[in-house]
């Protein structure tokens, strides 16, 4: 049994990421999904959330806003994201500033409000401070 698969991130810039893990963590509408070597094939949408992959001891933490993940038959998994940052490449008081704005929106309860955009922008801000520890 392999203790690795292959994993490959793109976004609609090109590919972000191509590595090898030995265990992946992200969210779908279903909730938590843990992808281990070998794992079934499997399409599923995904969440705004957060994305870990392991390999071996070493553990990197991104936030995604939505995508698709693909779980192919040869085991190895493609996401198809619409954003993706690591831990290092967010800027924590812009997360901060997008998370007070969304929440600002939402409390003003007007109705040229888009709700859903706001609800999304406050996800985003939350999971992307979420990965920083400086929520």
């Amino acid at each position: 049994m392999d203790k690795n698969f292959k994993v490959e991130v793109y976004t609609p810039y090109g590919k972000y990421l191509a590595t090898t893990a030995t265990y992946l963590s992200t969210v779908t509408p279903k909730g938590v999904m843990g992808v281990m070597p070998n794992h079934a094939p499997l399409i599923s949408t995904l969440e705004i959330s957060r994305l870990v992959i392991k390999n071996d001891n070493k553990e990197t933490l991104f936030a995604i806003s939505g995508g698709v993940i693909n779980i192919k038959k040869d085991h190895s998994v493609v996401l198809l994201v619409n954003s993706i940052e690591r831990k290092d490449e967010i800027d924590v008081d812009r997360a901060k500033k997008a998370k007070l704005r969304a929440e600002e929106r939402l409390s003003a309860n007007k109705n040229d409000i888009d709700i859903a955009r706001a609800k999304a922008a406050l996800a985003r801000a939350l999971v992307r401070l979420s990965i920083t520890d400086k929520e």
